[in-house]
């Protein structure tokens, strides 16, 4: 009441010195609702008729319109006051008058609030008339555990020299290999996840409101960007100029092998909003959390590793434990490290992660693994290319061919890949019980579930082609009585370690004669199949 008082009695003094001449003011509760997951803007709005005399024009009669005693009531984090000045503005039918005794039109202007910290921005604009209107911006991240960057197919292997299989794919030059990532499916109905709008440095430490706890979303080896397949995805994908490159298995009897494919795991991202009014997610990119160490911590994880035939190694085990991420605050029976299945929604990335040295070779293509790939996800790169892959004769020395992959541009076939897993995610403390904190949270279909949908990159449609190496080896001749053995393809299935024979299972599906080379149109990588044995 002494605050309104104290409005009344400024607002007659300026009135007074004006020469305006006034009726009582009458004062009414408004507020201006942000949303249900933001809150509201509560003022006070007083409206006064008053008259002055203008030169040219007599009396004018008009009214005052004054604003005050502004608050925001969050949702679910109480009341805050917002300190500020009346705002005035004053209607007198739209004409610009400042003769005489009567003011000019309008008086009042648009004034931001800036909260403690930055953790949001409100405006405030009065209109002609007595329309008022606000607005608001929350900024802030969540944690989630990992997002896939790659999946990085295994060649067949071949002869081993110094230890290591030849048989070897490489993206030295390439820096396609990416992944594009949307979540607006992880909203509810009422709200809308708005264009990306990508802020510098990708990091909000440049904003100034956290110190030390997000950085810029690149690193030597990835850097993320905004895509144009879809105005709320992220591309991260390899920089260009460094070398990524995955060997067939040692053994090499065993032809393709995809438990050691490698499934490229982000694990220390950071998923950067903007909440505004109006129910409105603005999805700001990705940056790293410097909690982990200084640069995007991918992880390189075996197939086999998360499918249970080869051995998990202890680096794995280590890395997908997030020690680090311990003090981020997680959902009730989470935690900062990844689940078994998170594990398998990782490993199922790779369509092929369950065609290994056990699975059963066909000529019928009544399974998955014999099965040409799904011509939505993979095209046959440079118009079916294949090439054969067989032993050299008694007592000759294994040859070996390198291959140029060209990537096709995949506009022109008009595929659209979706690909999409969900995960629980964290908040660091610091947005605990912030306005950012609750209002995100009630944004989401479930709770603090988030789900990553991987889109096929503008990448590939912006660019004609980018290349990759593979260098395939034949499979040797060792020479028994004057012929090779085993004899390649052999009657029996390989176990990749031991590089011996099961004589329990026949012939599996990866000891073709023939490989076929196709492009992976999701994460821009190449299949080397033996469809067609």
């Amino acid at each position: 009441m002494i605050s309104y008082l104290r409005k009344l009695r400024a607002l007659a003094l300026l009135m007074l010195s004006a020469a305006w001449i006034a009726a009582p003011a009458s004062a009414t509760s408004e507020s201006i609702s942000y949303g249900a997951n933001l809150g509201k803007l509560n003022y006070v709005m007083t409206t006064q008729a008053a008259q002055c005399n203008s030169n040219g024009y007599g009396v004018i009669h008009y009214t005052i319109y004054s604003f005050y005693d502004f608050s925001f009531v969050s949702a679910g984090s109480g009341t805050q006051p917002i300190s500020g000045s009346t705002y005035w503005d004053v209607g007198i039918g739209g004409r610009l008058i400042g003769s005489g005794s009567c003011p000019s039109y309008p008086s009042g202007g648009t004034i931001t609030y800036v909260a403690s910290g930055n953790a949001y921005t409100i405006t405030m604009t009065p209109h002609s008339n007595g329309a008022f209107s606000s607005g608001i911006s929350v900024p802030g991240y969540i944690n989630p555990k990992y997002v896939v960057v790659g999946v990085v197919y295994a060649p067949p292997g071949g002869v081993v020299q110094g230890g290591v299989a030849k048989g070897n794919v490489s993206y030295t030059d390439s820096d396609l290999v990416s992944s594009t990532m949307t979540t607006k499916s992880s909203f509810g109905s009422s709200y809308t996840e708005s264009n990306v709008v990508t802020l510098p440095g990708v990091g909000f430490n440049i904003l100034g409101w956290v110190s030390g706890s997000v950085s810029g979303g690149s690193s030597s080896s990835y850097t993320t960007s905004t895509t144009t397949t879809d105005s709320t995805a992220v591309t991260v994908q390899k920089t260009s100029g460094t070398t990524l490159g995955v060997n067939g298995p040692e053994c090499p009897y065993v032809g393709v092998d995809h438990d050691y494919d490698i499934i490229e795991v982000w694990l220390n991202p950071v998923q950067l909003f903007t909440l505004t009014g109006g129910g409105f997610v603005q999805p700001n990119g990705y940056g790293y959390s410097t909690l982990d160490q200084p640069g995007m911590d991918v992880y390189d994880v075996y197939a086999g590793e998360l499918n249970g035939d080869i051995p998990v190694r202890a680096s794995t085990t280590t890395a997908f434990a997030r020690t680090w991420a311990a003090g981020e605050v997680w959902p009730s029976g989470q935690g900062p490290g990844l689940t078994s299945q998170d594990e398998q929604n990782i490993l199922k990335m790779d369509p092929y992660w369950d065609c290994t040295y056990m699975s059963p070779w066909t000529n019928t293509g009544t399974t998955a693994c014999a099965k040409p790939p799904d011509s939505t996800r993979f095209t046959e790169s440079g118009g079916n290319q294949n090439f054969p892959y067989t032993q050299p004769a008694p007592g000759g020395s294994p040859n070996f061919q390198t291959y140029t992959l060209s990537y096709t541009n995949t506009d022109s076939q008009g595929l659209d890949v979706v690909s999409s897993s969900s995960q629980t995610v964290g908040l660091e403390t610091v947005f605990k019980v912030s306005v950012f904190g609750l209002g995100f949270g009630d944004t989401l279909n479930q709770s603090w579930t988030t789900t990553h949908s991987y889109e096929t990159s503008s990448q590939f449609t912006s660019s004609n082609t980018t290349t990759a190496t593979a260098t395939i080896w034949q499979p040797p001749c060792n020479v028994v009585s004057g012929v090779c053995s085993p004899v390649y393809p052999p009657s029996n299935a390989y176990n990749p370690i031991t590089c011996a024979e099961i004589s329990s299972l026949g012939q599996a599906f990866g000891q073709g004669d023939s490989m076929y080379l196709y492009q992976d149109n999701l994460f821009g990588t190449f299949l080397i199949e033996p469809y067609g044995q």
